[in-house]
């Protein structure tokens, strides 16, 4: 990743984001619905769409991280709700924990498992309890065994992982949220939150690719 432009990376990945979320919005209406409001896909939209406007005003004079770091406060803002505030924190981590980068392999694991030390903080969360992080754990924990190879590569390789930590959460009880309500009732239903986890790793894959 050296020869690559770290700002340009990110702002294509939140593009490619964008795209992704956008074309999933309906679904991950549906999938939310099975237990909340339904507006999670909306909410994720609405959010990326924001952050992206907010990176097109922009300068790239400081470092990269910045730009991660306002585009989650921006996300958080705009997609409001939990959904909202904890990809916000995310994102705004990741950015703070890479600066001015670099953007390797271990950098990015490094990153991500910060990212996700806060999810857990501010949503009194872990895996296993039907969220985001049952997509997330999984993928990062993969992405720690290729720490060796190049970022695109072994982001690639630890999508799978990521794929079938989410579509495990229709096996789970949610103990979080608005589904813990629901008790044994949430079985079946993937949850959302992990289900948009997916599409975004796999839009920053494509970003990584090009």
């Amino acid at each position: 990743m050296a020869d690559c432009n770290p700002h340009q990376l990110i702002r294509i990945a939140l593009k490619n984001c964008l795209t992704s979320i956008s074309e999933k919005e309906d679904e991950l209406g549906k999938l939310d619905a099975a237990a909340g409001d339904g507006d999670h896909g909306a909410g994720m939209t609405r959010g990326l769409r924001a952050a992206n406007e907010a990176l097109s005003n922009a300068t790239d004079d400081g470092p990269a991280g910045m730009l991660l770091m306002q585009a989650g406060s921006t996300f958080s803002d705009a997609a409001g709700g939990a959904s909202g505030a904890l990809y916000g924190m995310f994102i705004m981590t990741i950015g703070k924990t890479l600066g001015a980068g670099p953007f390797e392999t271990a950098d990015i694991h490094e990153a991500l498992d910060a990212g996700m030390a806060a999810i857990m903080k501010l949503g009194k969360s872990k895996p296993g309890d039907k969220t985001m992080l049952d997509a997330l754990a999984p993928f990062i924990e993969a992405l720690s065994q290729a720490s060796g190879q190049a970022l695109a590569k072994a982001w690639t390789a630890a999508l799978p992982a990521a794929e079938a930590g989410a579509k495990s959460t229709a096996d789970m009880v949610a103990a979080k949220g608005r589904s813990s309500k629901l008790g044994e009732r949430s079985l079946g239903h993937p949850d959302p939150g992990a289900t948009s986890m997916v599409y975004i790793l796999n839009a920053v894959g494509k970003a990584l690719d090009s």
